[in-house]
């Protein structure tokens, strides 16, 4: 089954049909869920449902991660349901292979990280080795991870090794816009972020990381940038955050990137790539 099977059912504006629609798929899918919830508030209206898949080896492991919720308005394609067609994928794969890993669909990114900081607060850090974010990963032919000066710790340090972001068109950067990884940067966690982009957008991500808020924010040259950065179109409710635009090479590399870092041994002797 292609990576983009269900893009199109994911890829829906009104979020209940899209909250729903990812219970439908898990359960097509024979991957069993708990849901975290929370009721309605002020800093989430709707109320706040996270899908956590039930383990199927306890051992330690890392927990992959993806937003199920879109700017309202927006399909989302590209931001954030190619995302959650490749961990939906790579769970079936680790399931088969009893390989420990958790697995958390989120819920509120686009409306303050809600979901993720509700899960941050009561996980159990004894069984998660490390947090890996997908966020807009169905567009471009460069893998950028923001690896947030955890390079070199265990349970994220496989998907920054030299190797393995060379096989795949990788590279570490220094700024990615914020996702639910943030929710677990107060914790002994590491947690990374992991994005397609065009190679040419890799500049101005590297530039946005010199402009980084002050006492009174980010300059206007900031948004500027931003603005000019061809990803931004797949994001937010741009215009190409819609099924047709979503690339199944993108989403394959991503894929690819993530099984070989899992799965490739490790050569002690191998250096990260540099900034």
């Amino acid at each position: 089954m292609e990576l983009n099977h269900y893009l199109a059912k994911l890829s829906l504006k009104d979020p209940e049909q899209r909250r729903n629609a990812v219970r439908e798929v898990l359960v097509k899918e024979h991957l069993d869920f708990d849901i975290q919830e929370e009721p309605p508030s002020q800093k989430a209206p709707r109320g706040i449902y996270n899908y956590l898949l039930i383990p199927w080896n306890n051992q330690p492991g890392p927990l992959f991660c993806a937003h199920y919720d879109a700017v309202p308005g927006s399909f989302g394609a590209n931001d954030n349901a190619a995302s959650l067609c490749i961990l939906m994928s790579l769970a079936g794969k680790l399931k088969e292979e009893n390989f420990p890993a958790r697995f958390a669909f989120f819920d509120g990114e686009e409306a303050g990280n809600t979901g993720s900081r509700l899960y941050a607060a009561s996980m159990n850090q004894q069984e998660i080795t490390g947090v890996i974010n997908l966020d807009v990963c169905g567009y471009g032919d460069t893998i950028a991870v923001y690896s947030r000066g955890f390079e070199r710790k265990p349970g994220v340090e496989a998907f920054c090794r030299k190797e393995v972001l060379a096989a795949h068109n990788g590279v570490l950067v220094k700024y990615l816009p914020g996702s639910d990884e943030a929710s677990f940067s107060g914790g002994r966690t590491p947690a990374i972020s992991i994005a397609s982009v065009p190679r040419w957008d890799i500049q101005y991500l590297n530039a946005l990381s010199k402009l980084g808020s002050g006492l009174l924010g980010k300059p206007p040259e900031f948004h500027m940038i931003l603005d000019q950065m061809e990803i931004s179109s797949t994001m937010h409710g741009g215009y190409r955050d819609t099924p047709e635009w979503v690339d199944l090479a993108a989403m394959n590399r991503i894929y690819d990137y993530l099984t070989d870092a899992l799965h490739r041994p490790y050569d002690k002797k191998k250096r990260f790539l540099p900034f």
